[in-house]
């Protein structure tokens, strides 16, 4: 393989630069999954993903995934020490980089013990998504239990590449005038920020995690339907919420949420389940008053993200990063359009249902949870396997102290809870 980044695959490697951009999902699985059957079945899935065999190649002005002299996908194995090891794991994993011009862009770390394991794979977030990280584990899966020869697909194209011809860059920046003044406003995260002069303290990202059953899960949905709003806005809203209650910082806040947004069924041909980042990042803006009404915030970050698919905008922010990356902007420049493109207190990234089964073999899938770094103080990850939610929160301790996301995480989840109870 050897072809140059696409603008998006470009941003995210210079953001990379400064502090890793990484991908993290942890599958619980029960059943004896041996190393030997676990190293064939990485490099059963590098051979069928060009993606996961690159590395990036900078010598020239414009980046380049190579192929050459690529190692395969390397596997750190621990012994299991108990239920919440994987999460101290996987706090590590977000912070720790990749050597883009040496290895692959992905890792994998098994936690082992005879009869229970959690598989971690990591990869920089250039290469890949949060729905080809979570196909990528139903890969492996599928390979350890019966191991076959699967199909090496084509090298991927960029998301840019797949955009249809038809698609222009529509006009943004006509916003309802609430809009615009929420854009405007700045929320003061002082209250929320933690003074600790530790460097290696301030740099370790914190991860909390649950999970509702299918029988909470189902009522969720049901309730949203009825709310006439969507799960995802009902996510957004419960942690909006929470942050505002635990700024405190005036009658009023203003919040950012970000949503990354699917846009595999949107390119021409339609990616389905490939390994790549296919992706576009949306923002909702939302004024948080007390006594604000769960369900009426819920139902915004529904329809301002309905209005970029109705308005056809769905490819603004591709179209717009490609065109200030050929601008050849400087390093302040890339710096500022990076934070007003991306800043937000929350980050939601839902996977939805997946169709992945939990029975693969005498192996069982029972928990996939996904995490990603980031600049926003909060990101919470979300995916939907046979009926049961896993969310994850993910924390910077630059930003927010344990306590406080502890008490964010708790209230996010009972708020939910109580709305279809």
């Amino acid at each position: 393989m050897n072809r140059k980044l696409g603008a998006s695959e470009q941003l995210l490697w210079l953001l990379a630069q400064t502090k890793p951009i990484n991908v993290v999902l942890c599958a619980t699985i029960t059943g004896s999954l041996s190393i030997k059957q676990l190293d064939a079945a990485l490099a059963k899935v590098q051979h069928r993903h060009p993606l996961l065999g690159v590395k990036i190649s900078s010598d020239r002005s414009q980046p380049r995934f190579v192929s050459e002299n690529v190692r395969s996908i390397p596997l750190r194995v621990i012994e299991r020490q108990g239920e919440e090891h994987w999460c101290h794991e996987v706090e590590a994993e977000l912070v720790r980089p990749f050597s883009s011009s040496e290895d692959p862009l992905i890792r994998a770390v098994l936690l082992y013990l005879p009869d229970v394991s959690e598989l971690i794979v990591t990869f920089d977030h250039c290469i890949g998504d949060g729905l080809s990280g979570a196909y990528l584990i139903r890969d492996i899966l599928n390979l350890a239990s019966q191991p076959n020869i699967m199909q090496r697909l084509p090298e991927p194209r960029s998301c840019e590449e797949l955009i249809p011809v038809s698609a222009g860059v529509p006009n943004t920046d006509a916003v309802d005038e609430d809009l615009q003044s929420l854009k405007t406003a700045k929320f003061n995260l002082e209250a929320l920020q933690n003074r600790t002069s530790d460097k290696e303290i301030r740099e370790q990202p914190g991860l909390l995690h649950w999970c509702l059953s299918p029988e909470e899960t189902a009522k969720l949905v049901s309730g949203c339907r009825q709310e006439q709003t969507s799960v995802h806005g009902a996510l957004c809203a419960s942690f909006l919420l929470l942050i505002a209650q635990e700024a405190s910082l005036a009658d009023e806040v203003f919040l950012k949420c970000m949503s990354p947004l699917s846009l595999r069924n949107h390119l021409t041909p339609p990616i389905g389940e490939d390994f790549g980042a296919y992706y576009t990042r949306e923002l909702t803006y939302h004024k948080i008053e007390p006594g604000r009404d769960f369900w009426e915030v819920a139902r915004e970050a529904k329809h301002q993200l309905n209005q970029i698919l109705t308005d056809g905008k769905i490819y603004a922010g591709v179209l717009k990063v490609s065109a200030f990356l050929s601008s050849k902007p400087d390093a302040i420049a890339l710096r500022q359009y990076i934070n007003d493109l991306i800043a937000s207190e929350l980050t939601v990234t839902n996977l939805g249902r997946l169709n992945i089964p939990e029975q693969f073999g005498l192996l069982q899938l029972r928990q996939l949870h996904l995490t990603v770094a980031g600049i926003a103080p909060l990101i919470v990850g979300v995916v939907t396997l046979e009926g049961k939610m896993f969310v994850t929160l993910r924390y910077l301790k630059t930003m927010i102290p344990s306590a406080t996301a502890n008490r964010i995480n708790r209230g996010a989840m009972q708020r939910l809870l109580e709305t279809v109870s």
